[in-house]
């Protein structure tokens, strides 16, 4: 019996592991969970502007962000082309890309108070812009729902 209930176990954890991995959903490949965002926003956060804590508090990738909250909602890139500055992610069942990211360098001296790690900024978003999620809500001026 024992015997039975650890190869269910074991054959259910690699269907698991099977299926996150294939998501097209790049927040559910590899990102941080929604409780865990709340922390690097709060804890980590300081500076960010109101509207891009939203959006990442949500799970979402907008214009204006830096590579390290990228990296956190949906992981490292598949591929990176233009010396970092071009990132994309991967379906990993058809091999196509799902979402194109395109930073610009930054200059973290002209930006006090902002936490530009890795000196770059998300200027354009290809393809699916969601990453395979559903829209964000609406927000409003203010980057509130």
């Amino acid at each position: 019996m024992k015997k039975i209930l650890l190869a269910i176990l074991a054959a259910s954890a690699l269907i698991s592991c099977a299926s996150k991995q294939q998501s097209p959903i790049l927040i559910k490949r590899s990102g941080i969970k929604a409780d865990e965002r709340d922390y690097h926003v709060v804890q980590e956060g300081f500076g960010i502007d109101p509207k891009l804590k939203k959006y990442f508090l949500a799970g979402y990738v907008t214009e204006g962000m830096n590579k390290n909250l990228v990296n956190l909602l949906w992981g490292p890139p598949d591929k990176e082309f233009d010396g970092g500055l071009t990132w994309e992610y991967i379906d990993y069942k058809t091999g196509e890309v799902i979402t194109r990211l395109k930073w610009e360098e930054i200059d973290p001296t002209t930006h006090r108070g902002v936490d530009w790690t890795n000196a770059s900024r998300l200027t354009e978003i290809q393809g699916d812009p969601y990453g395979g999620s559903p829209p964000p809500p609406a927000f409003d001026d203010d980057g509130m729902y």
